[in-house]
């Protein structure tokens, strides 16, 4: 199987999967999904369900209105949408994440109007230095697991979670794989597919994409050609459309690095496979990198693009702005002033995932990538 058919097939279900979830369903597996972020995916795949991460949907909102007013977070009203009009056949259950103000609204909401024959929440600590935050996020993982073995009718064990630690490690330590070769070898891997690749990994059950991965990594080592391609980091939670990928393609872009929800944040660091599995994945939480909602001291999130900026040294930084996200408006005045200080140019693009105006988008990424050729030749 080449590059191409590898690449067709998973992108086809990150793009839609719900032809996979459906196959899967048919065969006999409950789809369990939830929305971002931080919902232990091992645990929900250990119970023998199949995790689906929900990231909601570019059709027009039809019945969301009557319950999150057009000001609330576009991916919130977004996801609402997806599971009350468009795919309200598709889960067989939820576990809801709490992270801000308005999923913890949204929970209560969820729970009262979409009919599931399995209901969670799971409430994640935002202030993640808290000498509390640990005890309670181990405490909320072993409430789920408590109400996942409920769900299946058989308890989560120890050796079942190891077995996804296992599994969801390999897939992860694939993806950083491939992510490495694409900033060390520009234009091997183009940014559609790497987010393509890791986008795909939120809705498969990692033994069937570990098969996929390990194939397309095979051709990858083959491929050595570098272009020369103006590298640049992407932060935010993520990018939606993800046409807006292609366009960084097509302009001549290398993302070399990232700190998006739906990026490098769900890859980066693997689940211990030894000790306590509740421990284990409470250690990986609290390891993973920062975003709006989640943090410890408040200069956390800015630090941490600074180093990422430090590490991949890009020619600019683009922020992906999900409109109508309270968290990140209230980041954005304080991240864009350190990027002023360290003299970084970074540009911001306001995104809605019903009305993205992908020509103005377009213009502007132009205009911004323009200017950054320009510094680099002016040195």
């Amino acid at each position: 199987m080449g590059k191409e058919k590898i690449l067709k097939d998973i992108q086809d279900i990150a793009t839609d999967p719900f032809a996979y979830i459906k196959a899967k369903k048919v065969a006999g597996k409950k789809a369990i999904g939830s929305p971002l972020a931080d919902v232990p995916a091992e645990m929900v795949h250990a119970a023998g369900f199949l995790p689906v991460t929900i990231l909601g949907t570019n059709e027009p909102i039809v019945k969301a209105g009557a319950h999150l007013p057009d000001n609330a977070c576009s991916l919130a009203r977004s996801n609402l949408e997806l599971v009350l009009n468009y795919r309200k056949d598709t889960f067989d259950g939820f576990v809801f994440p709490q992270v801000c103000d308005t999923t913890q609204h949204l929970s209560d909401i969820w729970r009262m109007t979409i009919p599931a024959d399995f209901f969670a929440s799971f409430l994640i600590p935002r202030q993640v230095d808290r000498k509390s935050a640990k005890t309670w996020f181990y405490r909320e993982t072993l409430r789920l697991r408590e109400q996942l073995s409920g769900f299946a009718g058989a308890p989560v064990t120890d050796a079942a979670l190891r077995e996804s630690f296992r599994f969801y490690n390999e897939v992860r330590a694939l993806l950083r794989e491939l992510y490495g070769h694409k900033r060390a070898f520009p234009g091997t891997i183009s940014n559609r597919e790497m987010f393509d690749l890791i986008r795909a990994s939120l809705f498969m059950d990692p033994a069937d994409l570990i098969p996929l991965l390990k194939a397309f990594k095979k051709e990858m080592t083959e491929e050595k050609e570098e272009k020369r391609l103006l590298p640049v980091v992407l932060s935010g939670i993520a990018v939606e459309p993800m046409q807006l990928l292609n366009i960084l393609d097509d302009l001549g872009v290398n993302v070399v690095g990232d700190e998006l929800i739906v990026g490098s944040r769900m890859i980066e660091n693997d689940v211990s496979e030894n000790g306590d599995p509740v421990e284990a994945l409470t250690a990986r939480h609290f390891a993973k990198s920062p975003y709006s909602p989640i943090r410890d001291r408040g200069t956390r999130l800015y630090d941490h693009l600074v180093t990422l900026v430090e590490q991949t040294r890009p020619a600019g930084v683009i922020y992906f702005h999900i409109k109508f996200c309270e968290s990140q408006d209230y980041d954005l005045p304080d991240l864009k002033q350190v990027m002023r200080e360290k003299e970084m140019p970074m540009i911001v693009l306001d995104t809605e995932y019903q009305s993205v105006t992908r020509a103005q988008t377009k213009t502007r990424l132009e205009a911004f990538v323009e200017s950054l050729y320009g510094e680099r030749e002016n040195g």
